[in-house]
């Protein structure tokens, strides 16, 4: 009996060893290519769409027999909640949705067919969580960094001998994001040529409203209730200014904005020889997405745990 009980456990070994094999090839035979992910981000309490949500992806491949990689994907939604994202490859997609006034999460996604669409529902936050907080490390320079500015561009490596053009950077609030099109920014910039001296614009039913005789901390802390009335459409900065608060360009939605206590200027030559200049304010900012306390800034764990914006992904 010992001979042949010593036989099935051979056999039964090999048949693990076949059966694990079996498992590994199949599931790497289970990655899919050319995948496209499309859906829409709603709200999961009245289901209505949710614009301008930020989608973290990552897609896991095989990269060999043993060892996976990640491809990264970043998007927004569009303003009826949709998006769309494309990979090579993928086995599995990691997903994080983040959206002002919305819990944000971590999701998995096994992926079995190269054509995926799905709603992605997320959370409302409580009031006293749903403030939108954004400081930022003004140590390093990043396209994130909220920076209004005026841009000059010059022909030629010397800018008085060249033909200037110029462009401005605004501030969209409510997507949370620097815009070239000033009809989609709440607040941007202008200088004066000969004075130098930085005006700042809103939108036609938006306004700006300064906040003097404080520090920035105490702005941002200590100031709890937004103005009704006595917005600004311009207003000359004068650098001892600790905030501004920023009536949106719907008249309704507030933002709080914390100016960098100095004027950033960047300068640089381009690779076909021209030469630019950017000058205007970097910031950090609270805006509130509750319409029914749009004016509400209050002191809570959201506004005393600012969190770090998360980094762009890049593959």
């Amino acid at each position: 009996m010992l001979p042949v009980l010593r036989m099935d456990r051979s056999v039964l070994k090999i048949t693990i060893f076949c059966v694990g094999l079996f498992l590994l090839l199949a599931g790497c035979a289970k990655e899919v290519y050319n995948v496209e992910w499309k859906g829409v981000v709603a709200d999961g309490y009245n289901g209505r769409p949710v614009a301008h949500a930020r989608i973290f992806a990552s897609a896991s491949y095989q990269e060999n027999i043993d060892q996976t990689s990640q491809i990264n994907q970043y998007t927004l939604s569009d303003e009826y909640g949709r998006f769309k994202l494309v990979f090579p490859r993928a086995f599995g997609l990691t997903l994080k949705v983040t959206a002002p006034g919305y819990l944000s999460g971590v999701q998995y996604k096994l992926v079995k067919h190269s054509s995926l669409e799905d709603t992605i529902y997320v959370s409302p936050l409580p009031f006293n969580a749903s403030l939108i907080v954004r400081k930022m490390d003004f140590s390093v320079f990043s396209s994130d960094i909220p920076f209004v500015r005026e841009v000059q561009i010059y022909d030629g490596t010397k800018k008085n001998n060249g033909r200037k053009n110029s462009r401005r950077w605004g501030f969209d609030f409510l997507s949370g994001r620097n815009t070239l099109n000033l009809d989609s920014a709440d607040i941007w910039v202008e200088i004066n040529e000969q004075s130098g001296k930085i005006m700042l614009y809103a939108s036609p039913e938006g306004g700006i409203f300064p906040v003097l005789d404080s520090s920035a901390n105490d702005f941002l802390l200590g100031y709890t209730q937004a103005p009704e009335k006595g917005y600004q459409k311009s207003y000359i900065l004068k650098g001892d200014e600790a905030g501004f608060f920023v009536l949106c360009r719907n008249g309704v939605n507030v933002a709080k904005m914390i100016p960098e206590d100095k004027i950033c200027v960047l300068s640089y030559t381009t690779s076909d020889g021209k030469k630019v200049e950017e000058k205007g304010i970097r910031f950090n900012y609270l805006f509130q997405p509750d319409l029914k306390n749009r004016l509400s800034f209050p002191v809570s764990a959201s506004v005393l745990n600012i969190a770090e914006v998360p980094d762009s992904i890049s593959n």
